[in-house]
């Protein structure tokens, strides 16, 4: 890439849709959210060393959550940065600029320097402590290993304006639909169905 692809490749990262409907952050949101999950996988691999995969999948599955990302985001990128056409931008559009700068590092400096950035921003984060430990779709998960039954996450729809959307989502046990929940972000509704069965069903 030229030195004016790199600059541009940032400002990519931060157009969001209602900006720009074809040149916007998605794809660089799909890579960055990889990555990010990769890299996270490979640090606590590699320092965890007496950790279960569980207990793994629990912590990355809080360092990656979408509450996580958004107050990091919100924190490091200035809301006037953001290209968009939103009155007010909300909370989860600074988690996913977050992740499509994370591809833009990658695709500009490499995997070495995207592996400093998320160290430093994301996985040694202030915020982790404060942050529940709670998480019911890694414990629905581990249910499911241990007592062998099969878990789906349905979208079932999607509602509201681009600055205020709201996903249904639907937990399916062995093919049946067991709960649903709906909240601002795909991630968010998984958890709050969770919940729902890991409260109520066992």
């Amino acid at each position: 890439m030229s030195k004016s692809s790199y600059k541009s490749i940032y400002k990519t990262a931060l157009t969001h849709k209602s900006y720009d409907e074809k040149h916007n952050n998605e794809r660089l949101e799909f890579l960055g959210d990889a990555i990010l999950s990769s890299v996270i996988s490979d640090f606590l691999f590699l320092e965890k060393k007496n950790h279960v995969e569980g207990v793994l999948s629990q912590k990355r599955s809080i360092i990656v959550g979408r509450k996580h990302l958004n107050l990091i985001g919100e924190k490091i990128i200035p809301s006037d940065k953001i290209i968009s056409n939103l009155k007010l931008v909300p909370k989860s559009v600074f988690g996913n600029t977050l992740e499509a700068i994370i591809g833009a590092i990658y695709l500009d400096k490499g995997l070495k320097a995207t592996k400093s950035f998320i160290k430093e921003y994301i996985y040694k984060s202030e915020y982790l402590n404060s942050l529940s430990d709670i998480d019911f779709k890694s414990q629905l998960l581990t249910r499911s290993q241990k007592e062998k039954f099969n878990i789906e996450y349905r979208l079932e729809r999607k509602e509201g304006l681009e600055h205020a959307k709201f996903f249904l989502v639907s937990v399916f046990i062995n093919g049946k639909k067991s709960a649903e929940a709906k909240a601002s972000s795909i991630k968010e509704a998984e958890q709050r169905a969770s919940k729902k069965i890991i409260n109520s069903v066992f």
